[in-house]
């Protein structure tokens, strides 16, 4: 079906609702559908969602007045306002986020495309940005917004399907056993693809195990012939059996159906790859996108592009937020990959930084916060981070947080030079006292810890002090 053919009707019969309104409104188009009442235009499905933090019902009746056409609401609610709620069109339903999502994957249904989903601990969002840019070269593909990847994102990039588009691919995230399973039901994917396995989320998970099998629930509403695609240098991927037609591992230490060397890494992190005896640099910076690149380049093969249109997609991928991104300042390099972190993201990026060169006096150093929601590894893991700055020869670590507590005692077992905070502005003020133009400084924590603050922190005083 076309967009543009999207009705009220549609959606009350996809989720079994009742309708209070005008029964004209029933037949007549929606020109969206909105979760967010900030954002909710005339003519739009307002879906009032109950969160944490806020309830979307409260919204109802105000953007009713604003001109908002339709609006779903739970039936509790419904009960409650039924009275002041009689000029609203509404489509009343028992549970207003299972309705949204049964009507999403009704809504996509309609559409033969074929579609892609992407997991894994760490990558997600780098590796589904990757993929487009390879895909888009000759197709015309819909992907999450942002790292649009959970019960409320997915529902909206289905949502946003219009005719024009050819391929489907999806970011799906999970921290709790089932979530996965629900996502990959509303998705039904042709090809889905793991990234790798890692110490995330293990409070909910409790051990590796546990994350892999979360992870493998992407594979569920798969459709049997379909392709998996993973990554050959995760030791929990490989040699593992997987429940489709087909598979395509990618890799650059252990044999898989798609290797590639590296074989550079300039000043800025950014690396060179040869794939199949041609090479490409990658524009943006960080170890981890060397993995995302073949990942990328695997899907686009199984799409039927040359290796010149993948290498051209390669050159072009775009940065994400907070995820290696390089600025300088007063001569200072500053590496924020601030977005999240775990211990293989964390590994990654101190490998991203050794294999910076500094020239003279110059140093390379990790400013590191907690990494959260570890469960019972967060000290060992915690520790495994003093490991390799020592093993990639760092010079120096600044430490935030009550968790780095355990890094500072393996630093200082290794006689590494640490530092460690619980204030911010006093890491700041100990670290730009410190910095000499040629310093490399990575910024990495979990997304809890705010470490964005201190590159800002540290980005004003070399502004101001470093003109």
């Amino acid at each position: 079906m076309a967009y543009s053919e999207l009705t009220p009707a549609h959606i009350l019969h996809w989720t079994g609702g009742e309708w209070f309104g005008e029964e004209a409104l029933l037949q007549r188009p929606l020109s969206g559908v909105s979760t967010d009442s900030r954002t909710a235009q005339p003519g739009d499905l307002f879906v009032a969602l109950a969160g944490e933090r806020f309830d979307g019902h409260n919204f109802v009746l105000p953007r009713a007045a604003a001109g908002v056409s339709v609006s779903m609401v739970s039936a509790a609610w419904f009960a409650q306002h039924a009275g002041e709620a009689a000029a609203a069109n509404l489509i009343v339903v028992p549970e207003t986020l299972r309705s949204f999502q049964d009507a999403a994957a009704a809504y996509r249904a309609t559409f033969s495309i074929p579609a892609v989903a992407v997991t894994g601990s760490v990558g997600k969002t780098t590796t589904k940005e990757a993929i487009y840019a390879v895909l888009s070269r000759r197709f015309r593909v819909l992907r999450n917004a942002k790292s649009f990847n959970n019960h409320v994102g997915v529902p909206l990039t289905l949502f946003a399907l219009r005719d024009e588009h050819q391929i489907l691919l999806t970011e799906l995230g999970t921290n709790h056993f089932g979530e996965l399973d629900r996502l990959g039901a509303l998705v039904k994917p042709e090809m889905a693809m793991i990234t790798n396995i890692g110490h995330a989320h293990l409070e909910f998970f409790h051990d590796l195990a546990g994350v892999a099998r979360a992870k493998f629930e992407i594979f569920n509403h798969c459709r049997p012939e379909g392709v998996a695609f993973y990554n050959a240098d995760d030791p929990l991927l490989r040699g593992r059996h997987y429940p489709l037609a087909r598979t395509l591992s990618f890799g650059i230490d252990h044999p898989a159906d798609l290797t590639a060397e590296v074989v550079g890494c300039d000043a800025h992190a950014r690396y060179t790859l040869r794939i199949q005896g041609q090479e490409v640099t990658l524009p943006v910076s960080g170890r981890h996108n060397v993995h995302n690149a073949l990942a990328a380049a695997a899907v686009g093969m199984e799409f039927g592009l040359g290796l010149d249109e993948i290498l051209k997609g390669l050159a072009a991928l775009p940065e994400v937020d907070k995820r290696m991104a390089l600025s300088s300042s007063g001569g200072v390099l500053l590496m924020n990959d601030t977005y999240n972190a775990n211990p293989n993201s964390c590994a990654a990026a101190l490998r991203t930084l050794a294999d910076i060169s500094v020239q003279g006096s110059s140093r390379r150093i990790a400013v590191l916060g907690d990494m959260l929601e570890l469960g019972g590894y967060s000290i060992q893991e915690h520790r495994k981070l003093a490991d390799l700055a020592a093993g990639f020869g760092l010079d120096q670590l600044f430490l935030f947080g009550r968790e780095t507590q355990a890094t500072l005692e393996r630093a200082e077992e290794l006689r590494l030079v640490v530092h460690h905070f619980s204030d911010k502005d006093e890491l700041v003020q100990a670290l730009t006292a410190i910095l000499q133009p040629g310093d490399v400084i990575l910024f990495k924590g979990s997304r809890g810890m705010l470490m964005e603050t201190l590159v800002e922190g540290v980005h004003h005083h070399l502004a101001t002090n470093f003109k």
